[in-house]
C-alpha cells in the first residue's frame, strides 16, 4: 500500500505543476486537514477551501515562483513525505532558493492530511525516519 500513498501524492503534485488544479484537488479528501502553520500566518485548517486558500496566499507572496518537486518517498505506515525546491523573488524583494518538505497521510487513495515544513529534514524527524 506505500508504494500506492507515494503515486496518489506524486500524481497530485504532477497536477499542481502542470496547472491541472482540479486533478491536484481530487486527490485530497474533502474534509482534508491543512496544517499551514511553518508559515508565519499559516494556520490549521479542513477541507477542499483551506487548500485552495492557503496555495491562493502563498502563491499572491511572490514575482516570480518556480516549484520543482525533487523527490516523493514513503515515510511509513500511510505516511508520505515530498521534498520541494521554491526559488524565486517575493513582492517584497526577496530571493529565495530553498528546499522544503510537507508530509502527508494517505488513506483510501485520497490524502487525508497534509504539513509543511520549512526546515525540509524537520519532516523526517516528525515521520521518525531521521
Amino acid at each position: 500500500m506505500s508504494e500506492q500513498n507515494v503515486v496518489v501524492v506524486r500524481s497530485m503534485w504532477e497536477a499542481f505543476l502542470r496547472n491541472d488544479f482540479e486533478a491536484a484537488l481530487s486527490a485530497f479528501e474533502p474534509d482534508v486537514e491543512w496544517d499551514g502553520t511553518n508559515l508565519p500566518d499559516g494556520k490549521v485548517s479542513r477541507g477542499l477551501d483551506a487548500v485552495v486558500e492557503h496555495l491562493t496566499k502563498w502563491a499572491e507572496t511572490w514575482e516570480i515562483w518556480e516549484i520543482e518537486l525533487e523527490q516523493v518517498i514513503d515515510a511509513g505506515g500511510d505516511q508520505v513525505i515530498a521534498f520541494i525546491r521554491e526559488r524565486g523573488r517575493t513582492k517584497a524583494g526577496l530571493e529565495v532558493n530553498e528546499r522544503h518538505s510537507e508530509l502527508y497521510t494517505v488513506r483510501n487513495r485520497k490524502i487525508a492530511y497534509r504539513r509543511g515544513f520549512s526546515d525540509a529534514d524537520e519532516a523526517l524527524s516528525v515521520a521518525r525516519l531521521h
